[in-house]
């Protein structure tokens, strides 16, 4: 069901009397009548339509005769008076004035929401394998959807980030959506709007914020930044009046494993801000309890908002997703708390994932060994709607989705808050391009689905297609217990030099990889079992996910069969090590890489040829998104197979890899 748009605030009684009375005597203007009572208006035409020639003629001369002495005393006749209305009012709350000012405020765009049906959980499903899958179907097509019941609505640009700079902002109605999705260039764009934001909460009342910064190592160049920009934030708001004294009091926490308190005492001096900032720590850990730091913030500072008549916003700033199994257990409950405590929540974070909880950060130790740690990045949706693996394995990479977070997201839009996108810096993640662009005209009609997720899952299970879709997932999925992907996953790296060794691993990895080629037959043909339900999907989103885990299904096939052919190969006849780097970085073991070359071409042909069809399709029909882009990559791996030399730092062994 759609969710209504809030209507535009009735007229006051007196300006709607005052409406009609313009409209009343505009027309009598133009009609030359003039507002009388029930029995003047015959009586008045009687007497004007009685006058006689002669009367009328003397009339008018006596009328010449009166102006013509006007004109000998030199006399101005004075423009006719304009009766208005007095300006002058009694003083009013500052609610009612905004109220008036509603009536001329357009609203800004921003994702749309369609409602979802809530229902009982029934079985555990995805990455998020603690989800209950419930029984509903979504009503979205182009469109985001959300819980509450509401209309779909022009969602302008994505990607695109928009400042009116009006003034006008601070008129918006309590219980407004926010932006699921500002895409920002850095942290000085975002910061300038969050100054804005600031000032309109300041035009209605004093205000409390509760800025929350990630304690990550990942963020600690941020962190330095971000403060620079915080400093400027208050030196601007300080020449506002609206903002003197006490109008602005700030408190600052971080977050990591645990959420630490840096000013007990909000305050309104800027010098103790900086120092609070200044203060926060990398905790080594790698947590990120997002919920857990938005509720501390409530407990902390929600008692100071309401004593004071403040209004309250946090501003949360972080590179990552957050704890996966707590923003499962604990996201409702905690969006719940802020919309009931009235706190708008501002997120300064990064790009998700496409269809991928994941991606990893380049780290490289004393030894300029590079390792790749994980951090929570994604998905852009309530579950993924992706493959999680890669043809071989897990999936490593950091492709962009062109959308942030799903929780983040969620939790800016359902508190009428900011989701900032800002740039992603890390060129070191593992699979990002630098080259990848994505059309904002081209996106707007795949918007994730951010609704509540077990309304997701009971949405998307009402549709055959869409639930065969996530079985192929869950099934293929390595992080899923029990699925059939976390039993099957072909090594691709550091295979042992001895040839004995060797041949054990390889004999192995053929048969897994035998094993995951029956796997993806079955999932190519669970998903041509539902292929007539595509022309019926009105979801440009699923219809993509459907066609690109089609086509990876079988172009995988094609790729595994050639990684058997060619361990068998390379078992009988294995490459000399070169090991060009000497001793003091010895040949660490064998690794996969993915060649043009092939063993048996002739074998792998008809399949390679028609997932090759299938993804050129996938460039032309969704060009600009990130399922194109996806296509490209594809098209460029190669399928062929080939071992190359590992080297690896023995020092690096005992270092100690950081968690982000």
């Amino acid at each position: 069901m759609a969710e209504k748009a809030a209507p535009a605030p009735a007229k006051t009684a007196p300006a709607q009397a005052a409406g009609k009375n313009a409209t009343a005597e505009t027309q009598a203007a133009a009609e030359g009548e003039e507002e009388v009572g029930d029995e003047t208006p015959m009586m008045s035409r009687n007497v004007v339509w009685g006058l006689t020639a002669g009367g009328s003629s003397m009339v008018v001369h006596l009328a010449l005769l009166l102006i013509l002495g006007l004109m000998g005393t030199g006399y101005t006749p004075k423009p006719p008076v304009q009766i208005i209305e007095s300006s002058v009012e009694p003083p009013r709350e500052q609610e009612e004035i905004t109220q008036k000012l509603d009536q001329k405020i357009q609203p800004s765009t921003s994702l749309s929401a369609v409602s979802s049906t809530s229902a009982s959980a029934s079985a555990t499903v995805g990455v998020q394998g603690a989800i209950s899958a419930a029984v509903a179907a979504p009503k979205l097509n182009t469109t985001v959807v959300d819980r509450p019941t509401a209309v779909r609505v022009d969602v302008g640009a994505v990607n695109v980030f928009t400042q009116s700079g009006s003034t006008f902002a601070a008129a918006v109605p309590e219980g407004t959506l926010g932006e699921g999705l500002a895409a920002s260039e850095g942290y000085g764009d975002a910061m300038d709007r969050i100054t804005q934001e600031i000032l309109n909460m300041l035009a209605k009342r004093k205000v409390i914020v509760c800025w929350a910064f990630d304690q990550s190592e990942s963020m600690q160049d941020d962190r330095e930044e971000v403060q620079g920009r915080v400093e400027r934030v208050y030196q601007e708001l300080g020449l506002s009046a609206a903002a003197k004294d006490d109008a602005l009091l700030t408190g600052v926490v971080s977050y990591g494993a645990a959420t630490l308190n840096h000013t007990p005492q909000p305050t309104y001096k800027p010098e103790e801000i900086m120092a609070a900032i200044k203060a926060v720590p990398n905790d080594p850990s790698g947590a990120e309890m997002q919920c857990m730091a938005l509720n501390f913030c409530v407990a902390n500072y929600q008692k100071v908002a309401t004593s004071g008549n403040r209004q309250m916003a946090i501003i949360m700033v972080t590179d990552e997703s957050g704890d996966m199994n707590t923003n499962i257990s604990q996201l409702e409950a905690t969006i719940q708390t802020l919309k009931q405590a009235n706190i708008k929540v501002y997120i300064l974070g990064r790009e998700s994932v496409f269809g991928y909880p994941y991606a990893r950060m380049r780290w490289a130790d004393e030894f300029k060994q590079i390792h790749w740690i994980p951090i929570d990045r994604g998905p852009e949706t309530p579950q993924p709607e992706q493959l999680q693996i890669n043809g071989f394995h897990r999936r490593h990479d950091a492709f962009p989705s062109g959308f942030g977070p799903y929780e983040q997201s969620r939790i800016a839009r359902q508190t009428g808050g900011i989701f900032f996108m800002l740039p992603s810096p890390e060129v070191q993640l593992v699979g990002r391009r630098a080259d990848i662009a994505y059309d904002a005209d081209a996106m707007r009609p795949f918007l994730p689905d951010l609704s509540a997720r077990n309304d997701y899952v009971a949405d998307r299970d009402k549709s055959p297609f869409r639930q065969m879709i996530f079985k192929v997932i869950s099934d293929l999925n390595p992080y899923q217990s029990g699925s059939k992907g976390s039993r099957v996953e072909v090594r691709t790296d550091q295979f042992p030099i001895e040839p004995p060794a060797f041949a054990k691993e390889a004999t192995e990895n053929m048969k897994k990889a035998q094993d995951l080629i029956l796997y993806l037959q079955e999932a190519q043909k669970a998903l041509e079992s539902v292929a007539a339900h595509r022309a019926r999907e009105k979801s440009p989103r699923w219809r993509a996910n459907y066609d690109l885990i089609y086509a990876q299904s079988i172009s995988y096939q094609a790729r595994l069969q050639e990684y058997g052919w060619y361990l068998a190969e390379f078992m009988k006849t294995p490459k000399a090590i070169k090991n060009p780097l000497g001793p003091a970085r010895p040949t660490n073991g064998w690794d996969v890489g993915t060649v043009k070359r092939l063993l048996k071409p002739e074998v792998t042909q008809a399949t390679r040829e028609k997932a090759d069809a299938l993804f050129r399709e996938i460039q032309k029909e969704y060009a600009g998104t990130p399922w194109a882009w996806r296509a490209t990559e594809e098209l460029g791996r190669g399928y062929g197979i080939e071992l190359h030399e590992d080297y690896w730092d023995p020092r690096s062994r005992g270092v100690k890899v950081p968690k982000y």
